[in-house]
C-alpha cells in the first residue's frame, strides 16, 4: 500500500518531535546524576577531611612538620644552615639535566624483606607454626618477656614468615592499615640522642625498668604524626626513589615548621604498633638473643644482630604507616625504645649508665661524657653532620638524583679521574700519608660483617651474597678488568650499629674504636684487648725479643692463635703482629709506627717504675697511658692538622694550642666526639693521594739502601724479622717525599691493594672509597660544600674554579648532575688552600670534627680542673712532645733527624739535629710523694 505524501511527512515530523523529547529527557537525567554525584563526593571530603587514609594522601598532604635536622649526637656547636633551598630554576638545563627527567610519583618504602627470599625461607620452614621465641623468651631466668595480644592495628600471627603469606593474598597492602584505632595519647622521650622540642611529636610517660614494669599500655600511643596540607604545588622529584624535596629540605636544614592549628590529620602510632613490628623483625631476621649483649663489651657481631631488627622494624613502621622521609629521619627516633619488648635485647653500651669521674680512661670510652656516658664510647654509631641519603630512606645505596640514572660505577671513577701519576711534593716527607693513617686508626673503624658456620668463621664470596646484604655495583661485571675474568671485589657493607637506647630510624654504623684521641691504637679499645697486649708486669706491654743477640730493641707480640688473620702468603715459621688496633699489618709504616709507640710505652713505663717504687703494675700502666694518650694529642694538634688543614681553618675553629703551658677551657660536654661519616668514608681518607708507589729504606746516614713496590709490604710485615730493617723504615718515612695532593692515586693501591701472589690484581682503594660511602648513605659533594658555607656548583662548568679544568670535564661525561659527584672524589680533586694541603671542603669537615675532639674529651690534655688534668709542670713537658723524639727515642742506631719529621729537611727552616738534641720529657714532673700522694714537682 502506497502512502501519501502528506501522511510521510506527518510521520517523519512526529517521529522527529519524539526523538527530540527523549533526547532532551535524557540530558536532563545525565545532568541530575552528574550534580548528585558531585554533592556526594564534596560532602565526602568534607566528612573525611581529618580522616583522610594516608594511602590515599598526596605528598604534599602528607609534609610534617619537624625539628630541623640535629642528627641522634646533638652536634649544636654547627647547626645545619637554614637559608638555602634552590627553587626549581636552580637546577642546570643542559642535555643531561632537564626537569622532565624528576620522577613525579611520590616516594613509597619498600617491603622490609626480598619476597624471593621468604618464599626459600617459607619452604624451608614450613612446620614452623609457633613463635620460635615464645619458649626461649618465657624460660629466660633473666628477662621475662610478655606476650603482647595481637590488634586490628598490629595484627601478631604465629607464622614466622606470615608477612609473605599476606603478601600473595594481598597485592595491595603488606600490613594492614586500620585507622580507626589512631588514638591521641603522648610518651616522652629519652633519648639522649635527639631533641623533641617540635611540639608536632607529642610525648608523656616514665622510664620504668623494674622488671615488666618498663612495657608500656599497648593502646598508648608511642608516637603522634601531625601532618599538613603545604598547599605547595611544586611536585616532589625523586632521588633514588626518595623525594628529592624533602631529602633537600633534610639536607638544608630540616622542613617547613607549622603551627598545631595546621595539622590536618595526627595519627598515632602505638606501642602495640612498635612491638608488633619488632616481633615480626626478629621472625624475619630468625633473631636469637645474643648472650653477652648486656655488658658494656659485646662483641660487634651481636650488636648487628640486634641493630638488624631495628632496622627491619624500622622498615615494617615505614611501610605500614607509609611514612614519608622526614618522619623516618627525626620522628621515629622519638619512640621510647625502653618502654618496648625490644628494651632487654638493647645492648647495654647503649643503654643509660651510672658514671663516676676517674683520673684514667675507661677502656671503652664509656664515662668520658657524665651526661652522655656513651658519647664516644666504642661500638657506637658514628654521627653524621648532614642527613643520610639512603635510596629507600632507611637503608638503601645512595643513587643518582637524575630519574632513570644511576651513578656511575666505581672503577670508572677510579680510572678516569684518580689515575697513576707520580707527582713528588717538595716540601711533605711520606710520614704525613702514614702518621694521618695512624691518627685516623685511633679514631674510627667500620667492621664489615662475620659470617659463622658451626662456630667457625668462614669467608664469603662478595657476589653470593648472605642474606641481609644488598646487591652492589660491584657485583656487575667489571669494565676494566671484566675481559680478563675478574667479575667482583670482596666487598661487603658495614654493620650496623645502634643509636642511644636502641632507637629506631636509618640505618647508623658500628665504630667499633673509642673516638677521643687515646692512644687506643696501642692500648685497644676493650678491656679485653687492653690484656692480651699487657704483661702484668711493671706496666709493660707485650713485646717479642727476637734481637737479644743484636742487642736491638723488640718487635710487637706476634700473632700466633690466628696466624693468617689479616695477612697475605705468610712463610713458614713467620708471623704477622697484633697491636691496639688490628690494622697493625695493613702497611709496612704502620707496622713500624706501632712498633715505635709501644717502645715509647714500655721506655716510660720502666723510667716511672724506677721514679716511683711505691706504685704497682696497674698504677704505672694506667699513668703511662694516660701520658702517652696526651703524647699523641699533642702530636696531633701541634704537628700534623696545622700542616694539613693550615692555620686559616686553625684559627677558624680555635684549634691552636694554648701557649706557654697554658691551660685550655673548652671542654663542653655538649660536643660529640664521635667522628661523622662523611669524616670516616671521604675527608679523612685525603692521604690516599699521598701514596707512594714505592717503600725506600734509608740508612742513618740518610742514604737510601733499597725499595720495595708497596704491593710486596701490604699485609705483608715479614720484612722487619731482618735486624736493622725498622730503623731503615723508620728514616725512609722522613726521607721520602710524599706525593703531592691532587685527584691521581698510584696503581699499587688502585689496582693492586692487597694482591694475592698468584692474582694478576688486587683491590682498588679508591673504588672502595667511594663505595663506602655510598652504603652508608653519605651525601654528595656538593651538598657538603654548601654544608661548609661554600658556593655549590649548580652545573659542571661551576665546578672549574674548584677541581680544575681537566676534572670538571670529566665529572660531566661521568655523572648526571653535580649533586651526584661523590664526596671522596671531588674533596681530594679540590684546589688545596694556600695555607693547606687540602681543599676548603675536606679543611672544613676535618677542622669541625677535631674541633668536636678536642672541646668533647674530658680527659683532653690541656683541661685543668679535673682529676683526670696534668700538673702545669708536667703539662710543659707534654708539650715537648714530637714525632721525631718518638724516632730518636726508640729506634735502634738512629743519629739525626729533621726536626719537624712530618716536613722534609732543610737547612734553615728544618734543619737535621743530633738526637740528643731533640726535646724529651723529664718524668721526673711525675714523681709522686709515698706518704699523700702528692707530685713532688707540681710548679715550673
Amino acid at each position: 500500500m502506497t502512502l501519501k505524501r502528506e501522511n510521510i511527512n506527518r510521520i517523519t515530523f512526529r517521529m522527529r518531535s519524539l526523538s527530540s523529547t527523549t533526547t532532551a529527557t535524557i540530558m536532563k537525567i545525565t545532568a541530575s546524576t552528574i550534580m548528585i554525584i558531585i554533592l556526594l563526593f564534596i560532602i565526602g571530603i568534607v566528612k573525611s577531611h581529618k580522616t583522610l587514609p594516608s594511602s590515599m594522601m598526596t605528598y604534599n598532604q602528607r609534609r610534617i612538620s619537624s625539628i630541623p635536622y640535629n642528627n641522634f649526637n646533638q652536634m649544636n656547636n654547627y647547626p645545619i644552615k637554614q637559608n638555602f633551598m634552590p627553587n626549581s630554576n636552580q637546577i642546570n638545563n643542559n642535555q643531561h639535566q632537564h626537569h622532565s627527567n624528576y620522577d613525579q610519583q611520590r616516594w613509597r618504602p619498600i617491603p622490609p624483606a626480598q619476597q624471593q627470599q621468604q618464599d626459600l625461607f617459607d619452604r624451608k620452614f614450613s612446620k614452623m607454626r609457633s613463635n620460635p621465641f615464645e619458649k626461649y623468651l618465657n624460660n629466660n631466668n633473666q628477662i621475662t618477656m610478655k606476650r603482647w595480644p595481637s590488634s586490628p592495628a598490629s595484627p601478631i600471627t604465629k607464622s614466622p614468615f606470615a608477612w609473605a603469606e599476606q603478601q600473595r593474598q594481598q597485592s595491595s597492602s603488606l600490613y594492614e592499615n586500620d585507622n580507626n584505632n589512631r588514638q591521641v595519647v603522648h610518651q616522652q622521650q629519652h633519648d639522649t640522642s635527639s631533641t623533641a622540642s617540635d611540639n608536632n611529636y607529642v610525648m608523656n610517660g616514665e622510664n620504668n625498668n623494674d622488671n615488666d614494669n618498663y612495657l608500656a599500655n599497648s593502646n598508648e600511643c608511642a608516637l603522634i604524626l601531625k601532618r599538613f596540607d603545604t598547599n605547595d604545588q611544586t611536585p616532589p622529584s625523586s632521588y633514588g626513589g626518595l623525594s628529592f624535596k624533602a631529602m633537600m629540605e633534610a639536607l638544608r636544614g630540616g622542613s617547613k615548621e607549622f603551627n598545631d592549628e595546621e595539622a590536618q590529620n595526627q595519627i598515632c602510632i602505638t606501642y602495640d604498633d612498635v612491638n608488633g613490628a619488632v616481633e615480626k623483625a626478629m621472625r624475619i631476621r630468625r633473631y636469637v638473643r645474643p648472650n653477652n649483649i648486656d655488658n658494656l663489651e659485646p662483641p660487634p657481631e651481636q650488636i648487628a644482630e640486634t641493630a638488624e631488627v631495628i632496622q627491619e622494624a624500622t622498615k615494617i613502621l615505614a611501610y605500614r604507616f607509609e611514612l614519608s622521609y622526614d618522619e623516618i629521619l627525626n620522628a621515629l627516633p622519638l619512640i621510647d625504645m625502653s618502654r618496648t619488648i625490644f628494651w632487654p635485647h638493647c645492648p647495654g653500651h647503649v643503654k643509660p649508665i651510672n658514671c663516676r669521674m676517674e683520673r684514667f680512661r675507661s677502656y671503652t670510652g664509656h664515662c668520658n661524657n657524665l651526661e652522655n656516658p656513651s658519647w664516644g664510647a666504642a661500638n657506637t654509631a658514628f654521627v653524621r653532620y648532614l642527613p643520610p641519603v639512603y635510596s629507600n630512606g632507611i637503608d638503601g645505596y645512595r643513587k643518582s638524583v637524575m630519574k632513570g640514572r644511576k651513578l656511575p660505577h666505581p672503577r670508572l671513577v677510579t680510572r678516569m679521574v684518580h689515575a697513576d701519576f707520580d707527582h713528588p711534593s717538595t716540601d711533605m716527607t711520606i710520614l704525613v700519608m702514614s702518621w694521618g693513617q695512624f691518627l685516623d686508626h685511633d679514631l674510627a673503624l667500620a667492621m664489615p660483617p662475620r659470617f659463622f658456620i658451626d662456630g667457625h668463621e668462614v669467608e664469603v664470596d662478595c657476589c653470593r651474597l648472605p642474606p641481609g646484604q644488598p646487591p652492589h655495583e660491584l657485583c656487575e661485571p667489571d669494565p676494566v678488568y671484566g675481559p680478563m675474568g675478574r667479575k667482583c671485589h670482596d666487598f661487603k657493607r658495614s654493620i650496623a650499629g645502634h643509636r642511644p637506647n636502641c632507637a629506631l630510624g636509618p640505618r647508623v654504623h658500628v665504630n667499633i674504636l673509642t673516638s677521643p684521641i687515646d692512644a687506643n691504637f696501642v692500648y685497644g679499645s676493650t678491656r679485653a684487648a687492653a690484656e692480651r697486649l699487657r704483661t702484668f708486669r711493671g706496666g709493660l706491654m707485650r713485646t717479642w725479643n727476637i734481637f737479644d743477640k743484636e742487642r736491638m730493641k723488640p718487635l710487637l707480640p706476634a700473632e700466633d692463635k690466628n696466624p693468617d688473620l689479616e695477612c697475605i702468603n705468610r712463610p713458614r715459621n713467620l708471623f704477622c703482629f697484633i697491636a691496639g688496633d688490628i690494622r697493625v699489618n695493613e702497611q709496612i709504616h704502620l707496622t713500624v709506627l706501632h712498633t715505635l709507640y709501644v717502645r715509647d710505652h714500655n721506655r716510660m713505663a720502666i723510667e716511672l717504675g724506677r721514679i716511683n717504687p711505691h706504685w704497682d703494675d696497674e698504677r704505672i700502666y694506667q699513668e703511662t697511658r694516660h701520658i702517652m694518650a696526651a703524647t699523641v694529642q699533642h702530636i696531633a694538634f701541634n704537628e700534623w692538622l696545622p700542616i694539613v688543614i693550615g692555620d686559616t681553618m686553625m684559627n677558624r675553629h680555635n684549634l691552636k694550642l694554648v701557649e706557654d703551658g697554658g691551660y685550655y677551657n673548652g671542654y663542653d660536654p655538649r660536643s660529640h666526639t664521635s667522628p661523622s661519616q662523611a669524616f670516616t668514608t671521604s675527608a679523612f681518607r685525603f692521604g690516599h693521594t699521598f701514596i707512594q708507589g714505592k717503600v725506600m729504606r734509608f740508612d742513618n746516614n740518610h742514604k737510601m739502601v733499597g725499595q720495595h713496590s708497596l704491593r710486596n709490604l701490604l699485609r705483608r710485615p715479614y720484612i722487619v724479622y731482618r735486624p736493622g730493617m725498622i730503623d731503615e723504615l723508620a728514616m725512609g718515612l722522613v726521607d721520602t717525599p710524599a706525593q703531592n695532593y691532587d685527584s691521581f692515586i698510584t696503581k699499587e693501591v688502585s689496582g693492586h691493594l692487597f694482591q694475592e701472589e698468584d692474582d694478576f690484581a688486587g683491590m682498588d682503594l679508591p673504588m672502595l672509597n667511594l663505595l663506602r660511602a655510598r652504603e652508608q648513605g653519605v651525601a654528595g659533594y656538593n651538598f657538603y660544600r654548601e654544608w661548609c658555607g661554600l658556593k655549590r656548583a649548580e652545573s659542571f662548568e661551576d665546578l672549574i674554579p674548584m677541581v680544575g679544568n681537566r676534572t670538571a670535564q670529566l665529572y660531566s661525561e661521568l655523572y648526571a648532575h653535580p649533586d651526584d659527584i661523590d664526596l671522596w672524589s671531588g674533596g681530594v680533586s679540590e684546589v688545596p688552600m694556600p695555607d693547606a694541603l687540602v681543599g676548603p671542603t675536606f679543611a672544613c669537615i676535618i677542622a669541625r670534627n677535631f674541633a668536636n675532639i678536642r672541646n668533647g674529651d674530658r680527659f683532653w690534655y690541656e683541661n685543668p680542673g679535673m682529676p683526670s688534668s696534668f700538673t702545669p709542670g708536667q703539662l710543659q713537658e707534654i708539650k715537648k712532645s714530637s714525632q721525631a723524639r718518638i724516632i730518636c727515642a726508640n729506634g735502634d742506631n738512629i743519629t739525626t733527624i729533621q726536626r719537624w719529621a712530618l716536613r722534609r729537611p732543610h737547612e734553615i727552616f728544618n734543619p737535621r739535629l743530633r738526637c740528643n738534641e731533640i726535646p724529651d720529657l723529664d718524668l721526673n714532673y711525675w714523681r709522686e710523694n709515698p706518704n699523700n700522694g702528692q707530685w713532688m714537682m707540681n710548679v715550673l
